[in-house]
């Protein structure tokens, strides 16, 4: 195997795939990684939306609910309380960053990258099998209540001022679109520009593939150090030995701690770990769009696996054993409003969501090191923001105009 390469991309989820295409699409000799295989960790077990209507950054659940949260009986969150003295400092400040005013504007400069997220997936999807998985029945969100819809109101404000398409339906009408559903809710926010995938884990494959066939070498092998060799290269070591690179792109999502934190950055990743489980459908039941239900906190959507239910977020350690009660918490609410059947799968997925806490990733150099590039904490986006994500490290890297601006998602953003 060759051990010089322009460019090694470490992480083969969505945003590593992502960027090692656009920068093979742009001349360069690229070398992906990843310790298993690709868009098999936190890609793999999402909802599958890409979320272009999103117009405000996940948050936590309204005051109303904080104290089923604390004494973790809510549904949508629960919380690790042994892993709880690390965590305290980021809940807090992401509990800060939840109010209607940060959210907006972190909103806003977010949208650069959700409202081109369908189009830039769209090109990854060229010469491959992966626009089989996409469907334009996106997303819609459930309120079971009158006051559960009027507290929404802040989301659709600010779609309306950005033009962001939304429809609000009664339940009957919605159920002549979906009758599968029971009319147990208030009203039904169907927005109409986004799209879903029914099976993420097999694009993350095909996207994979694609980079292969188009010249890229994917290696199946564990980054345990990065060190910079000189000030125009650097040196990934693994267990199979050395390789080096002109520029190595850290897309490690929830572990890209393990290689800022040795070469001196102290950037605030958090971790919200989610589950999802496959079931079937009693008798003809069918659903075409991802329900969220506001309420309740979870998403459930049709995929090729079966009905895959996801959940909120769980504070947690990344190394605590899987512990899924909000599965099961959410189960006798969701057959109040789907015939949902018997579980597919033995046992629930875990995942773990890398986020801070303003709701923007990190894109681009690294401040104290030539050559070294971030690009992760995609939080709850990341399979929708993965692909211009990727397009946005790549122009940066090649020195190449950018298709929005950057600064928004430098990591000297936090001192």
């Amino acid at each position: 195997m060759d051990k010089n390469y322009d460019v090694i991309v470490i992480g083969a989820g969505i945003v590593g795939v992502s960027t090692a295409l656009h920068l093979l699409m742009r001349g360069k000799r690229v070398l992906l990684m990843d310790r298993g295989a690709a868009g098999q960790e936190t890609s793999f077990g999402n909802a599958g939306i890409i979320e272009t209507s999103y117009v405000l950054p996940f948050g936590l659940p309204p005051h109303r609910r904080m104290v089923n949260i604390l004494l973790n009986r809510d549904p949508a969150a629960c919380i690790h309380y042994p892993s709880l003295p690390q965590y305290v400092a980021w809940i807090i400040d992401f509990y800060f960053k939840s109010q209607s005013g940060p959210r907006q504007i972190n909103g806003k400069l977010l949208r650069p990258l959700i409202a081109c997220a369908l189009e830039e997936h769209r090109v990854l999807m060229r010469n491959t099998d992966a626009d089989r998985y996409l469907s334009m029945a996106g997303r819609v969100k459930l309120h079971r209540s009158e006051a559960s819809f009027a507290a929404s109101d802040l989301e659709r404000r600010v779609a309306t001022e950005m033009g962001v398409p939304f429809e609000v339906m009664s339940a009957k009408e919605f159920q002549e679109i979906e009758p599968s559903l029971r009319p147990i809710y208030y009203k039904a926010v169907r927005w109409t520009c986004n799209a879903r995938l029914t099976n993420p884990g097999a694009v993350m494959s095909a996207y994979a593939d694609r980079f292969v066939r188009d010249g890229g070498v994917f290696q199946q092998m564990r980054a345990m150090a990065l060190r910079p060799v000189n000030e125009s290269m650097w040196c990934v070591e693994t267990e199979q030995g050395k390789i080096t690179a002109n520029d190595i792109v850290v897309c490690t999502g929830p572990w890209a701690s393990d290689f800022f934190k040795p070469l001196g950055y102290r950037l605030p990743l958090g971790i919200k770990r989610g589950y999802h489980q496959h079931f079937s459908a009693i008798g003809a039941a069918t659903l075409s769009h991802a329900i969220v239900d506001a309420d309740i906190g979870y998403v459930l959507a049709s995929m090729e696996q079966g009905y895959r239910v996801t959940t909120g977020v769980e504070f947690s350690s990344i190394n605590n054993p899987a512990k899924p009660v909000q599965i099961s918490r959410i189960i006798p609410y969701l057959r109040e409003l789907f015939p949902i059947g018997e579980p597919i799968d033995p046992k629930a997925w875990l995942g773990n969501r890398p986020c801070f806490t303003d709701s923007l990733p990190i894109i681009g150099p690294a401040p104290k090191h030539k050559g070294l590039w971030f690009n992760f904490g995609h939080g709850h986006s990341g399979l929708t923001i993965g692909p211009p994500s990727g397009r946005l490290l790549a122009e940066m890297l090649c020195a190449s105009p950018t298709f929005c601006d950057p600064v928004p998602y430098r990591a000297d953003r936090f001192g």
